[in-house]
């Protein structure tokens, strides 16, 4: 693998015509560019116990019924989450652009977006696959921006709200976007390929987070989140693995912990669900 360092083109992900997949929910009309990468504010209620109340397993790819994963429990609360290096895009169908998954019972809420934190416009569903609470079920709701384009033409926050009442509340798993304008300010570190895909190993200048950037031979990009903040440098990717067994190589980010400059290797799938993490400073 050659090391590179250039600075990231701004690239426009237009939303595909493809149906998306995750276990245990049902397919979304369009690609996954990309999902919430960050949690920017997350306040629950008083009965979101652990491990289910904590904001960051709202963040990457819908993994609950994969990998058992916990969840951010609103409990009448609410999180506010950002997608960098997007912003959610109208994509110029009447295709939900931006859709909430949530595990298990379909328990509601209320979805906002905005781009300062102060003002936020209400979405009304244009998509919904609801869970009536079988096992392994759970619920998505989409919502179609084209319908706000005079309110901003792109959006970089979004705020869940629930409305679910006497419930325990909604269970958020992941939300995932299909349609973004690239506005991060990235540093490639490492690229690799691998059947007719390109890999691309980025460190946002601003922020510090690490992620990948997945281009097809359609030229349809994917962006796996690795880090949210600063707290790591990334330094190289590898594709030559299959951790989990799955017949599909898996993402391998090494990255060093600037804490105690140890590093990591830290693992995922293609659709970004998180495999592990190894730790060099283990010993036995």
């Amino acid at each position: 693998m050659k090391k590179v360092s250039l600075a990231a083109l701004c690239l426009l992900c237009a939303s595909s015509t493809f149906a998306q997949s995750y276990k245990g929910y049902g397919d979304i009309p369009g690609n996954a560019v990309g999902y919430a990468t960050k949690v920017v504010e997350y306040k629950p209620g008083p009965n979101a116990k652990a491990p289910n109340n904590i904001g960051s397993q709202a963040l990457g790819a819908p993994d609950y019924y994969t990998s058992a994963n916990t969840l951010a429990t609103l409990d009448g609360g609410y999180i506010i989450l950002e997608f960098d290096p997007y912003a959610l895009l109208p994509d110029g169908t009447n295709n939900a652009e931006v859709y909430v998954y949530e595990a298990e019972t379909y328990e509601s809420w209320d979805a906002y977006v905005s781009n300062d934190l102060t003002t936020w416009t209400k979405l009304s569903p244009s998509f919904k696959s609801l869970s009536s609470g079988q096992a392994g079920h759970g619920s998505v709701i989409g919502y179609d921006l084209d319908a706000y384009k005079a309110v901003a033409p792109t959006f970089k926050y979004m705020k869940i709200v629930d409305t679910a009442g006497t419930t325990g509340g909604s269970d958020i798993d992941a939300v995932v976007q299909t349609s973004g304008i690239y506005i991060g300010a990235d540093k490639l570190i490492d690229t690799d390929s691998r059947n007719g895909k390109v890999y691309d190993l980025y460190q946002n200048t601003a922020t510090g987070a690490i992620g990948v950037k997945i281009i097809d031979k359609q030229n349809h990009v994917t962006y796996i989140p690795f880090s949210t903040d600063s707290s790591l440098d990334a330094v190289a990717l590898s594709l030559q693995g299959d951790f989990n067994c799955d017949d599909e190589k898996d993402i391998n980010v090494l990255a060093t912990r600037k804490s105690d400059s140890v590093q990591l290797n830290i693992i995922k799938q293609q659709d970004g669900t998180a495999i592990r993490t190894i730790d060099n400073a283990t010993v036995k």
